[in-house]
């Protein structure tokens, strides 16, 4: 499977723009790569970086919408049919959703990825809408956030040829 992954991106490097954005756009929308994996894959490889944030964010938020709408319409089912079983995870989840609320969950999408961050809240009872406005907002500043730090960090290891691995 990585192997593949890294067959994808190196010939991603030599594809035309078009493709080098489609393939950016689908990097993001796989969960656990999301826009914090395609967003240093783009600039490293030397796409625009304003075009690079803006699509790994949109792809980004377009998969964790779509597994929103899609969780919680799967949460009002499993609720009818079952009230208060609790396991382990479940609880722990509830307990981090009382801890930092959507906000703070939403913002936390970088370290245990953003559709574990929206499966936590639309568990623990948070309207999808709620989560979904929140998701957007973390999305977005992660990746405007981590697209000028790498995209800054990039330029400088090109000032810095001793430095730069990709030289």
């Amino acid at each position: 499977m990585l192997e593949a992954f890294q067959e994808f991106v190196m010939n991603l490097a030599q594809a035309d723009t078009w493709l080098q954005y489609l393939g950016t756009l689908l990097i993001s929308i796989v969960p656990f790569f999301e826009s914090y994996v395609a967003i240093p894959i783009g600039i490293v490889f030397g796409f625009p970086s304003i075009q690079v944030i803006v699509i790994a964010a949109v792809g980004n938020w377009l998969s964790v919408m779509v597994f929103v709408w899609l969780l919680s319409g799967l949460r009002q089912k499993v609720v009818k049919n079952k009230r208060n079983q609790g396991s382990k995870r479940k609880n722990r989840a509830q307990n981090i959703f009382n801890k930092y609320g959507v906000a703070g969950i939403s913002f936390a999408g970088p370290i245990i990825c953003f559709h574990v961050c929206a499966a936590i809240s639309i568990a623990s009872g948070a309207k999808k809408t709620y989560v979904s406005i929140w998701q957007a907002i973390g999305i977005g500043a992660w990746s405007i956030a981590l697209g000028v730090a790498f995209h800054y960090g990039v330029n400088l290891l090109e000032h810095l040829p001793n430095l730069n691995p990709f030289s």
